[in-house]
C-alpha cells in the first residue's frame, strides 16, 4: 500500500518502491507559458504538485508529491499491463527484457525461481549505461540492515538474505532477524535518553518545569560523563576499549545538534501547513477572520505560543466559540524567518524534553535514525576480526554471467545467450548476450515479484557523497557491490548527501535541469520558487517529444478555471458535483474528462502510541460519520467502505452476490456510526453519543488533535467527517481541535500525528506485510504507534491488547503470502482486516473515483482508456504540446 493525501488535488504515491512507481504517474499536467502569460510561445508542460518536501531520493522520499518528482526521472525492472498484472519486453518502458518464474519441489523444500533478462543498451540521462552492476547495488540497498526507507523486499524469504543481514546462520522463521531489530530499538531508547535525561537533571527548576540555554546544554554535554548504555549504542566492545571519554562527548554533542537541526525543519514544515490549518468560514474562527489573515498569527496559534479562550455553557467549555485570543507576542513585530526563530528558541530552552520525548515528530525522526546506527554496531561486532563478512552476499541473488557457469537461459520459450565477458564499464562485450538475473525464494510468495519491479538508480550517482562516483566499487565476482554494509554512515550521509536528496537521476523518460536548461542543476535551481524543472532524457530507450516539463505546486480550488483559460492542459480533480459540472459545460470548447475507480480508499488513523486506551481509539471511531465524505463527491463517485481495503481489490470481502460489502463482526460496530442508515436523525445522533460514552464515560479531557493530511482545512473530503465528529466529542466534556497540515504525510513517517485522515493507494497485490507487520520497517507501522506498543523497554502503559492482536495479525500475513492461491489467501484477508479493525488504529472511510480532465485542442499523446491500473499519462513520453 501507499500513502496518500487525499486534499482537492491527484492522489498521490508517497511509499511505492517497485512497480507502483513506473505505472504512470496520477498526477495533474498543467502547460505554462515560458514566461508571462502571453509573453512568448509556450515550450513546457507544467505537472501540477501537491506540496513538496524536497526529498527528491528514489530509496528514501517519503511524501508523495516527492516520489512523483523523483518517478519522472526513473525507469522500473517491470511495470503493470491494463490488469495489473506485471509485465516487461522491448515495448515497455522497463530495464527487463523478459522474465518468468516457476516453483520447484514441495511443502517445506518448495523454492521458486525467478528469471529476469536485463536490456542491453540502455542508460541513464547522464548517457552512462545502465547494467547489471546498478541493478545489484539497488537491490544491496534495499536489502542492507541498516536501510530505513519504505522498500520491504527485505520481507521476502530471498534464500540466504537472513544470513546476509544477521551475519549468522539463522533458519525457521523467514522473517526473523535474530533479534537485531528488537536488541537495536532498545539501544536506541537508551541514547535518546541520554540527551533527555542530561536536560532534565541540569534545567530543572520547579514541577514539571525546565530552562536551559544552548550555552549551558553545550557546557553539560562538555562536563557530562555518559552511561554505559550510551556507550552500548554507538560503540562495538572493540570500540569502547579503545575511544577516549572524550570521543563520547563529541557524539553525544552531534546528537544534540542533530535534535536541533531536525526540529528547526519541522518548525519550517509547521509554519507553512499553519497557513491552511485554521476554517475561517465557520465557527469558532469565522468570528476572528481579520487576525487569522495574518501567517504570523496562525503560525503562533499553530505552536500554542497564541492560544484560544473558548465561551463556557452551563459550566462546560464551549468549543464552537472562542471569546478571545490570549499572547504575549505581537504576530506584527515577526517574519516568517523570526517567528520560527523565536518559537525554535523556545522550545528548545524550555522544552527540550518534549522535543526529545514524543510530542513532536523529530523524537520520531532521531529515534529512526539511531536504531540504524545501533543495528550498525551490533553487526559491526559479528564480523571477522579482519573486518570482512561470514556472509558477503545473499545467495540466493545470482548474476548468471558473473558467478554461474552457464551458456544460456530458456525464458518462455526463448533462449537468450549470457555474457559472460563485460567491459570496463559493466556492459557485455558481446552485444547479442545479456546479463540475467535470477532469484531464488524459499517457497512461495505471491508478493515477490512486484517487489521485483523496482526502480533502478545509477550506482555511479549514489555511489559518494559528492555525487562523483569517484569511490564506487562494484566487483560481482568478488562480492562488492557498490554498498558500505550496515553502515548508518554510508545510507545517512552518502545515499542521502545533500545532492542526491535534491536532485534525482535516472534513465526516466526526463531528466532535472533548471530554468536555464542546464544539464547538472543545483537543488535551487531545479526547485525553485515551487516550480521542478525537467528536460526531455534523450538517452530514454523511446523518442520522448515534449522537450520540457515543469511540476508547479497549483491550488486545486482554481485548477479547472486554469484548465479552461488556457494556463493548464490536464488535471485530476476532486470528483465532485461542481467541477463534474463544470466539465459537462466545457465539453464543446475540446475539454475531454475520463475517470476510473481508484486503486485506493480513504480512511482515519488514530496512533495508538499516542492514544493507548483502546477505548478512547474505539469512542473517536464511534464519533465518525463516514458517510459525510461521501457528500463532498458527486453522487455515484464515492462509496463508503466497511473494511481497511479498497473495493477494486479481488480480497475486499464481499457477500456471494460480489457487490455488496461484508460487515465486519457485531463486535466491531464502532466503525459504523450510522448502521447505514442514509437519514441523520437526532436518535442517531444519541446512539452515537451513548456508544461514545459507553467506551469514555465522562468524556476525555486531554487534548487531542485531528489533522486532515492536505494544504487545506476545508478543501478535502474528511473536514466534515472530522467537524462533525469534533463537535460531538466536544458536547461530551472531550477537548478535540482539527488542524490541517500539508506535511502530515512526512509526520506520519515519524509517527509524530494523533488522528489523521489521509487515503492509501493500494498496491496490485493485497498483501499487507508493509502496513501493518510487526516485522515492517516501514514508514506506515509508526503511524499506527508499533515503535511504542512493541518497545522492548519496560513502559508505564498496558499494550498487551496490541500487543496480542499484532502477533495474530502478523501470523495470518505471513500466511497469506505461503500461497499463490486467491481462494485460500481471500479468507485469510478477511481475517487480518478484522484484526486491523479489532486494533482500532485505521478506521475505512470511502472508495473514491478519479477525474481526469484535459485539453484536446492544446496536448495530444494521453491514453484515452483508463482503469484502476492505467491513467492517461500511461506512456508520459509520447505527451505533446499541439502545435
Amino acid at each position: 500500500m501507499n500513502l496518500k493525501s487525499i486534499s482537492k488535488k491527484a492522489w498521490i504515491r508517497i511509499i511505492s518502491i517497485g512497480l507502483a512507481a513506473v505505472v504512470a504517474l496520477t498526477v495533474v499536467l498543467v502547460v505554462v507559458l515560458g514566461g508571462k502569460k502571453g509573453s512568448k510561445k509556450r515550450d513546457s508542460i507544467v505537472i501540477m504538485s501537491e506540496e513538496l518536501s524536497g526529498l527528491f531520493n528514489p530509496f528514501y522520499a517519503t511524501a508523495g508529491a516527492d516520489m512523483d518528482v523523483v518517478g519522472l526521472t526513473q525507469i522500473g525492472m517491470l511495470t503493470t499491463d491494463d490488469k495489473g498484472k506485471p509485465t516487461a519486453g522491448d515495448e515497455h518502458a522497463t530495464v527487463v527484457k523478459a522474465f518468468d518464474y516457476e516453483t520447484q519441489g514441495t511443502g517445506d523444500d518448495a523454492k521458486t525461481i525467478y528469471t529476469f533478462v536485463i536490456k542491453n543498451g540502455l542508460k541513464f540521462s547522464d548517457g552512462k549505461p545502465l547494467t547489471m552492476n546498478d541493478v545489484l547495488f539497488n537491490m544491496y540497498v534495499y536489502l542492507d540492515p541498516v536501510y530505513t526507507g519504505s522498500s520491504t523486499m527485505y520481507s521476502i524469504d530471498i534464500e540466504g538474505l537472513q544470513q546476509y543481514r544477521t551475519q549468522q546462520n539463522l533458519s525457521g522463521d523467514s522473517n526473523t532477524d535474530g533479534g537485531i531489530s528488537e536488541q537495536a530499538a532498545g539501544m536506541a531508547e537508551g541514547r535518546l535518553l541520554e540527551l533527555l535525561d542530561l536536560y532534565e537533571a541540569k534545567g530543572k527548576k520547579g514541577d514539571n518545569s525546565y530552562k536551559l540555554t544552548d550555552a549551558e546544554m553545550r557546557a553539560a554535554i562538555a562536563a557530562h560523563s555518559v552511561s554505559v548504555d550510551f556507550k552500548a549504542a554507538v560503540a562495538t566492545d572493540k570500540q569502547q576499549g579503545e575511544w577516549a571519554e572524550s570521543k563520547y562527548n563529541e557524539i553525544l554533542l552531534e546528537d544534540y545538534e542533530f535534535t536541533l537541526e531536525t526540529f528547526k525543519k519541522e518548525l519550517q514544515n509547521d509554519f507553512k501547513s499553519a497557513k491552511e490549518s485554521f476554517d475561517v468560514t465557520t465557527m469558532p474562527y469565522s468570528e476572528h477572520k481579520d487576525l487569522l489573515e495574518n501567517d504570523i498569527f496562525k503560525f503562533f496559534l499553530y505552536e500554542g505560543e497564541i492560544t484560544a479562550k473558548y465561551a463556557e455553557n452551563k459550566g462546560k467549555l464551549d468549543r464552537t466559540k472562542i471569546e478571545k485570543f490570549e499572547y504575549k507576542l505581537k504576530p506584527e513585530d515577526y517574519t516568517e524567518e523570526t517567528a520560527i526563530e523565536r518559537v525554535f528558541t523556545d522550545k528548545t530552552m524550555y522544552h527540550l524534553n518534549e522535543i526529545l520525548g514524543g510530542r513532536w515528530g523529530t523524537t520520531g525522526t532521531i529515534r529512526t535514525q539511531y536504531t540504524a546506527d545501533a543495528i550498525d554496531v551490533i553487526l559491526q561486532g559479528r564480523a571477522k576480526a579482519d573486518g570482512s563478512l561470514e556472509y558477503p552476499n545473499v545467495s540466493g541473488i545470482k548474476s548468471l554471467g558473473h558467478t554461474e557457469n552457464l551458456n544460456k537461459v530458456t525464458v518462455k520459450g526463448t533462449d537468450y545467450p549470457i555474457a559472460r565477458e563485460h567491459n570496463d564499464d559493466g556492459t557485455p562485450k558481446n552485444s547479442t548476450e545479456y546479463d540475467v538475473l535470477q532469484i531464488t525464494v524459499n517457497g512461495t510468495d505471491p508478493k515477490a515479484i512486484y517487489s521485483f519491479g523496482f526502480t533502478v538508480a545509477p550506482a555511479h550517482y549514489y555511489g559518494s557523497a559528492n555525487g562523483t562516483g569517484s569511490d564506487v566499487v562494484i566487483d560481482i565476482k568478488h562480492d562488492k557491490f557498490g554498498v558500505e554494509y550496515a553502515s548508518s554512515d554510508f545510507q545517512s550521509k552518502v545515499i542521502q548527501s545533500q545532492k542526491h536528496v535534491e536532485v534525482p537521476v535516472g534513465a526516466g523518460a526526463f531528466m532535472a535541469t533548471d530554468a536555464d536548461n542546464s544539464d547538472s542543476p543545483s537543488g535551487m535551481g531545479f526547485w525553485n520558487s515551487n516550480i521542478v524543472y525537467y528536460k526531455a532524457n534523450h538517452n530514454f530507450m523511446f523518442p520522448v517529444k515534449a522537450e520540457k516539463l515543469r511540476m508547479q505546486v497549483v491550488s486545486p480550488s482554481n485548477a479547472i478555471d486554469k484548465l479552461k483559460n488556457g494556463e493548464v492542459d490536464y488535471i485530476t480533480p476532486q470528483f465532485t458535483k461542481d467541477n463534474s459540472e463544470k466539465l459537462t459545460a466545457m465539453k464543446d470548447d475540446g475539454f475531454v474528462s475520463l475517470d476510473a475507480w481508484q486503486l485506493g480508499y480513504g480512511y482515519v488513523g488514530i496512533n495508538a502510541g499516542k492514544i493507548p486506551d483502546e477505548n478512547v481509539r474505539k469512542a473517536i471511531m464511534a464519533a465518525m460519520q463516514t458517510e459525510l465524505a461521501c457528500e463532498f463527491y458527486a453522487e455515484g463517485t464515492c462509496e463508503p467502505i466497511d473494511w481497511p481495503m479498497s473495493r477494486v481489490s479481488w480480497a475486499y470481502p464481499f457477500q456471494e452476490d460480489g457487490i455488496t460489502s461484508k460487515l465486519p463482526p457485531t463486535e466491531i460496530d464502532y466503525t459504523q456510526w450510522n448502521a447505514g442508515d442514509p437519514e441523520k436523525t437526532e436518535d442517531d445522533y444519541d446512539a452515537a453519543i451513548t456508544t461514545i460514552n459507553s467506551y469514555v464515560p465522562g468524556g476525555y479531557s486531554k487534548k487531542i488533535i485531528f489533522t486532515i493530511a492536505g494544504a487545506s482545512i476545508t478543501d478535502h473530503p474528511t473536514y466534515a467527517v472530522f467537524k462533525n465528529a469534533s463537535e460531538l466529542l466536544n458536547s461530551q466534556g472531550w477537548n478535540v481541535e482539527v488542524k490541517a497540515d500539508a506535511q502530515a504525510l512526512t509526520k506520519l513517517a515519524t509517527g509524530s500525528l494523533e488522528v489523521w485522515a489521509a487515503a492509501w493507494g493500494s498496491s496490485v497485490d493485497p498483501d499487507m506485510y508493509q502496513v501493518y507487520h510487526k516485522n515492517s520497517t516501514a514508514s506506515s507501522v509508526k503511524a499506527w504507534g508499533y515503535s511504542d506498543i512493541l518497545a522492548p523497554a519496560a513502559s508505564a502503559t498496558d499494550f498487551s491488547y496490541e500487543q496480542e492482536i499484532i502477533d495474530d495479525l502478523s501470523k495470518i500475513i505471513d500466511d497469506a503470502r505461503s500461497t499463490m492461491d486467491q481462494n485460500e489467501r481471500k479468507p485469510l484477508y478477511e481475517q487480518a482486516l478484522t484484526k486491523v479493525l479489532e486494533l482500532a488504529v485505521e478506521m475505512p472511510v470511502y472508495q473514491r473515483k478519479t477525474l481526469y480532465a484535459y485539453n484536446s485542442k492544446t496536448i495530444t499523446g494521453l491514453t484515452s482508456e483508463v482503469n484502476p491500473y492505467t491513467s492517461p499519462l500511461e506512456k508520459i513520453w509520447e505527451l505533446e504540446l499541439v502545435r
